[in-house]
């Protein structure tokens, strides 16, 4: 479920929550189905699974991004409430397991949800950006607006930075750098070794947004954003201050939710040319120096885009799957077999594309046609976030907290 946020004289309030299937939360038994039903496949990629873990409670039904990360041998990854884990790649044995709640004291004060941690003791970390592993470090963000850096090989506490603004997608780390994106409008640069604040530039966010924010990208001296208004943005690493803007979502219609037009997608990036997509607006392409825009295509989108092998895949609002061509933009196939069933964005696994779903199934699509090859139940209460994949193992986080490592028994590299 995608989570609506208002913002009124700097307050967020959980004012409304739509389907991103695009159907009515309301009705009755002859409206159309809001997500399919799964169909029978022809199999011809079989999964198997390698070693499972689990960390922590997972997120539960709270929007998140949070995602495990694979470094150093490792695979790290988090639950909300604040417990971080590192696992043997290659055996799932845990190697650490630390307990942010414990090291650090998080400000219940800034908790906004509606008897959001109430009860709770301690109070929770809300870990809701990362993980990032960079620098022998492990990089995560809150939604208390906290930014903490972890010893990758121990999980001590290196640094911890408020920013005191939600962090709600992966910080951006590299140039010796780390730079998150709030959900109150805020573009905050730290320096990666202290965590000490270099700059922040902030602008104005509408009424009303889509919850989250995209993640920043660190690209050849510059930082790639997003906004909550529809815009692409260029900042100066340096100096925080804007080289280019230009529009990427459309705002219109009579109504505020009508109007959303968030760039809540990660920039994606080839050669010289950036490439971003809206929750109401299109898929552009512009070049990186100037943010001219090189194509334009109707597409709309929160989630991530994968951008390989010259082509664009991405998982639209509907949760329909495309595949275009990089240079023009170009639709080479779409697959609507799984619409509705909120699925993440994609990743790339032997040659097909993989997504999860609301139900807990990874459907893989070859990349060629579009058709679905091959599907298998992890469960967990549902995949949430893109798998990701290192050296042809695919590591699978779920809502629950299940950290699980597969293959597959067939497949091209």
């Amino acid at each position: 479920m995608q989570l609506i946020k208002r913002f009124t004289k700097g307050s967020l309030l959980l004012t409304a929550a739509v389907l991103v299937s695009g159907c009515s939360i309301f009705g009755d038994d002859d409206e159309e189905p809001k997500f399919a039903v799964l169909q029978p496949i022809s199999e011809q990629v079989q999964a198997k699974v390698l070693w499972d873990a689990s960390v922590g409670s997972g997120i539960g039904e709270h929007f998140s991004r949070l995602n495990p990360v694979v470094e150093y041998g490792k695979v790290f990854a988090a639950d909300r409430n604040g417990i971080v884990s590192a696992f043997d790649k290659s055996t799932g044995e845990r190697l650490w397991r630390i307990d942010l709640r414990q090291r650090i004291t998080f400000d219940e004060a800034t908790d906004e949800g509606w008897f959001s941690g109430l009860f709770a003791s301690p109070f929770p970390a809300r870990i809701s950006g990362g993980l990032v592993a960079r620098y022998d470090r492990v990089f995560l963000g809150t939604e208390n607006g906290d930014v903490v850096a972890l010893d990758a090989e121990t999980g001590d506490v290196v640094w911890h930075t408020e920013v005191n603004n939600e962090v709600m997608s992966d910080p951006a780390v590299g140039e010796g750098r780390v730079v998150v994106h709030t959900g109150g409008g805020k573009v905050i640069s730290l320096d990666a070794e202290t965590g000490e604040e270099q700059w922040e530039y902030e602008y104005q966010t509408p009424m009303l947004t889509v919850r989250g924010a995209s993640a920043p990208a660190i690209i050849s001296g510059g930082i790639v954003v997003g906004d909550s208004n529809g815009s692409g943005m260029v900042l100066i690493a340096d100096s925080g201050q804007q080289a280019w803007s230009q529009p990427i979502g459309k705002p219109s219609g009579s109504t505020e939710l009508e109007r959303l037009a968030d760039v809540d997608a990660k920039p994606a990036t080839q050669g010289t040319t950036l490439y971003m997509v809206a929750f109401n607006g299109e898929l552009v392409a512009l070049e990186l120096m100037s943010g001219e825009v090189r194509w334009k295509r109707d597409y709309k989108a929160f989630e991530n885009m994968l951008v390989t092998s010259g082509r664009i895949f991405l998982t639209d609002v509907n949760s329909h799957v495309y595949s275009l061509d990089q240079s023009g933009g170009i639709e080479r196939w779409s697959n609507t077999e799984l619409f509705g069933r909120k699925l993440s964005a994609p990743a790339w696994h032997r040659g097909n594309i993989v997504v999860g779903d609301f139900e807990g199934y990874l459907h893989w699509l070859d990349s060629e046609t579009g058709n679905i090859v091959g599907r298998y139940d992890v469960g967990g209460d549902g995949v949430y976030v893109a798998p990701v994949v290192d050296n042809n193992i695919m590591y699978v986080q779920t809502r629950d907290g299940d950290i699980i490592a597969l293959d597959t028994q067939s497949g091209n590299e």
